[in-house]
């Protein structure tokens, strides 16, 4: 076990899952919507739908690289003290 899963979440930490839990859901979401493809009536309106998804995507990947440099930050802190 390492010593950030010893150590309490800290207030970053919590913060930044939290994006990333607001991120990832809209990502499900998203998704969803295009699962059900059939109610959206025009190619353009699922080429929309396919856009948003590809952003939400994004933006969901870059919090999830955000907690990881916070806990390669805090790793790097922990072993220096």
């Amino acid at each position: 076990m390492t010593m950030l899963a010893k150590c309490p979440r800290d207030e970053e930490a919590s913060r930044l899952f939290g994006i990333y839990e607001a991120s990832s859901a809209k990502e499900h979401i998203a998704a969803s919507k295009l699962l059900n493809w059939h109610d959206v009536v025009s190619h353009p309106a699922y080429k929309k739908l396919l856009d948003d998804l590809r952003a939400i995507r994004t933006e969901c990947n870059a919090d999830m690289l955000a907690i990881a440099a916070h806990h390669k930050k805090m790793q790097e802190f922990l072993t220096v003290h």
